[in-house]
């Protein structure tokens, strides 16, 4: 089995995400991608993630490697 994706978040990171996820005007797709960032920093594995937010494990490694490269 794989090792899940660490990736440590600032506070200022973390903060800002977790407010997009309170976000009743942003865009869906952009919640849940801040949703999959922030289970990530807690360690979850991609298959995790994809089961809780209901989309395809590629997909979530997809966007794990855009933060890691670029962050927010």
């Amino acid at each position: 089995m794989r090792e899940p994706v660490r990736i440590e978040l600032t506070n200022d990171e973390r903060e800002r995400l977790e407010g997009m996820t309170r976000s009743r005007t942003l865009a869906a797709r952009l919640v849940q991608r801040a949703k999959m960032i922030l289970l990530s920093a807690e360690g979850q594995s991609q298959r995790d993630i994809a089961e809780v937010l209901g989309c395809n494990f590629k997909t979530v490694g997809e966007w794990q490697r855009r933060w890691i490269a670029a962050g927010l």
